[in-house]
């Protein structure tokens, strides 16, 4: 008896020395290094709570935590540091534009109150990573933030495309996506879009290979490429698919611009005119401006009609209407019977050096058109968008070069003159062109002078 109360005893010191190690072990833990301590990120949170929590009642949540993630993800908590250029592009190229064109009330009403932050991308099972999701019609997930870099401009309008993807899947649980734009491609939609080719994507009427997985996805992706990447990259695309893949393409972008503006309440060109200034402005991603299209030669006319009222709306600059009304007076006064009018000057983009500048006139009796055709060279900078113009010798004597030899004089001292010897920049303008008209106008202003500029509706066939 005396024996086992020794060893009881024993086995009791024993196993309090060991509690009191483990008690012990456990104080000296700095957890700091460990869980982030709110007061170290106390300008953040500040800023946070000014930008997002007070005006909208948004919460950010970039503190690591399981209960927002899906348990088969394994994701790295977020750097603070990258947390609010993250969140200011989400400010600049999502939440204003929605502010300027649909309002406060859309806002606190359809935007997500949750913006959750993982460092990491998340995976799936076959090999693509996840930048983005969206979650109960309130939520958005932010993955890969620890590789953001704000001064990328490819990087940043990627993800700020994911997150204005995901928010539409958000707008479509809560007003459903038309159901003709289900059926626009309906028998090509595959769960195995990893292994679809661009092109072939393309071809059958998709802006990615993701977008060919299911109508979703296929509505929310064409919905982010129009918003962030621009309409002329949306018709570059349309342009260069099969007949069949674009009219599919320019079906789907006509149904999503209904769904917004008939179904919301919410004019689409104005959004994607918001979300384009973001993008072409403050980003400065080289394929949303004027001079890559045309370096590309997507643009193949630019029409000029004085007369028409828009211009009205939005003046010339003094220099080239002084110079247009110049060649209209030639034109008239060349024949005392007919009396010829100018309808129109259009530059004629024949390649990305080669150009045609197009005077039409008509009879004041109305009757045919006819058109005079001058003949240029021209170089232009994709990058900058310095253009200039050089005449050179005609491409021709007969039909609209024959007609042209009639203004030669007339054409010489006015919009020849106006165009030789000068370095325009190549820009979308006018700025204060409606929202149904910006990406259908563009045009040139003499380098160094602004207000000298000429400009006109584009067309991409010739």
């Amino acid at each position: 008896m005396k024996r086992n109360l020794i060893r009881i005893l024993g086995l009791f010191l024993l196993f309090t020395t060991i509690q009191s190690c483990k008690k012990e072990d456990s104080a000296n833990i700095d957890l700091t290094k460990y869980v982030d301590n709110p007061v170290a990120n106390a300008a953040l949170d500040n800023w946070l709570k000014t930008n997002f929590l007070d005006p909208y009642n948004m919460d950010v949540i970039y503190r690591y935590s399981d209960f927002y993630k899906d348990n088969d993800k394994v994701v790295s908590p977020a750097n603070p540091a990258n947390v609010q250029p993250q969140m200011q592009t989400v400010l600049e190229g999502f939440i204003d534009p929605y502010k300027k064109v649909a309002g406060i009330p859309f806002i606190k009403k359809m935007l997500p109150k949750e913006w959750v932050l993982y460092g990491s991308g998340a995976y799936q099972t076959d090999g693509s990573m996840i930048l983005a999701t969206a979650s109960a019609a309130k939520r958005v997930t932010i993955y890969d933030l620890n590789n953001f870099d704000a001064n990328n401009a490819d990087a940043v309008t990627r993800k700020l495309r994911t997150i204005h993807h995901e928010f539409t899947h958000i707008l479509n649980q809560l007003v459903a996506m038309p159901t003709d734009f289900q059926t626009i491609t309906k028998s090509t939609y595959t769960a195995t879009w990893t292994t679809v080719a661009d092109a072939a994507a393309r071809d059958n009427g998709y802006v990615s290979p993701y977008a060919s997985s299911q109508p979703g996805e296929d509505f929310a992706e064409t919905t982010s490429h129009l918003l962030v990447l621009g309409q002329a990259w949306f018709d570059a695309r349309a342009n260069a698919s099969t007949a069949v893949g674009k009219a599919a393409l320019k079906a789907k972008e006509a149904s999503v611009v209904q769904y917004f503006t008939i179904n919301l309440g919410v004019d689409f060109r104005a959004l994607q005119r918001e979300i384009q200034n973001v993008v072409r402005n403050t980003y400065k991603l080289s394929s949303s401006s004027f001079p890559y299209w045309m370096g590309q030669n997507l643009f193949k006319t630019m029409t000029i009609n004085l007369e028409d009222p828009l211009y009205t709306a939005n003046p010339m600059s003094t220099e080239f209407t002084t110079a247009y009304n110049n060649f209209k007076a030639a034109v008239l006064a060349y024949s005392a019977t007919s009396k010829y009018h100018l309808d129109y000057v259009q530059f004629r983009f024949e390649s990305n050096t080669a150009l045609t500048v197009r005077g039409a006139f008509t009879a004041a009796a109305g009757g045919t058109q006819f058109f005079a055709d001058y003949t240029f060279s021209y170089t232009i900078n994709a990058t900058t968008g310095a253009v200039t113009f050089t005449k050179i010798a005609q491409a021709g004597t007969t039909g609209s070069y024959a007609n042209a030899a009639l203004f030669t004089a007339g054409f010489t001292s006015s919009i020849q003159a106006y165009l030789i010897g000068k370095t325009f920049i190549a820009d979308w303008m006018p700025k204060t062109i409606d929202n149904a008209n910006f990406n259908n106008f563009g045009g040139m202003y003499v380098s160094g002078t602004p207000t000298n500029y000429f400009f006109g509706s584009l067309g991409q066939t010739l």
